[in-house]
């Protein structure tokens, strides 16, 4: 059996599989991808996927896609400690969790941040660098998502409708926690992995909307989480940030 995933650093969707597979202690051979340096954009990744999006999971030859459905794939794929609750009701709880992440808590999250770094990083590239490297991303939603945030062409309602939803995102966060470790049934499961994903840079990014004494349910939660073997060595993988 050989399994692959291709991922950037610990950080938001790459996070979520890499606590998934830490925690569920699958061997796997990591193929760290650069999203700095375009790297997703490459042709042999390209050949992978071709949407050019990490992370991506290849078990025996077989192309996994999307974090969500990964992590689900994971789960049931593997032997290992289950991820998942065992009660249908509470295995919905935690989709409807994880579901809130893609659609609503990780989009704010993107905006915000696409809005602070990409005028800065498409101006330190050389003179059409970056005209290149939209030509190489094959999704027109994306090409045009990365030539808006170049450009600072993001409304103010815009800006204003993600960071409402991300304040949105920590309160449900912190309501969910209330009086219990874990947000579904009293135990761990991919609900905390994918909360976490984009819950982790809040108190740095955000310090006004997380912190001991706003959110003390949620930063104790950051704390078990971090303390956790599986989710610690997903935060230990390479990471460009961290050089």
């Amino acid at each position: 059996m050989t399994v692959e995933l291709y991922h950037g650093e610990p950080g938001s969707n790459s996070l979520k599989v890499l606590q998934a597979i830490h925690e569920k202690g699958v061997r796997f051979d990591s193929h760290y991808i650069n999203l700095s340096k375009f790297e997703q954009h490459e042709p042999e990744f390209l050949k992978i996927n071709p949407a050019g999006q990490v992370p991506v999971l290849v078990h025996d030859g077989r192309v996994v896609t999307e974090s969500t459905i990964i992590n689900e794939y994971i789960d049931r794929a593997f032997d290992g400690p289950p991820l998942r609750p065992s009660d249908p009701y509470d295995e919905a709880q935690m989709r409807i969790w994880t579901k809130f992440v893609d659609d609503v808590f990780r989009p704010s999250l993107s905006y915000l941040a696409w809005h602070r770094v990409i005028p800065g990083l498409a101006s330190r590239l050389p003179e059409g660098e970056f005209e290149k490297r939209l030509e190489r991303i094959p999704l027109k939603e994306k090409r045009d998502k990365w030539s808006l945030a170049a450009s600072g062409g993001f409304s103010s309602r815009e800006l204003e409708t993600w960071r409402h939803q991300l304040k949105e995102s920590i309160d449900r966060l912190e309501n969910g926690l209330d009086g219990r470790e874990w947000l579904v049934a009293g135990s761990f499961s991919l609900a905390d992995i994918a909360m976490f994903s984009m819950a982790i840079g809040v108190p740095m990014s955000y310090p006004e909307l997380m912190n001991n004494q706003r959110t003390p349910n949620a930063i104790g939660w950051i704390a078990r989480m971090r303390a956790r073997p599986g989710v610690a060595a997903a935060l230990a993988m390479p990471n460009r940030n961290a050089a």
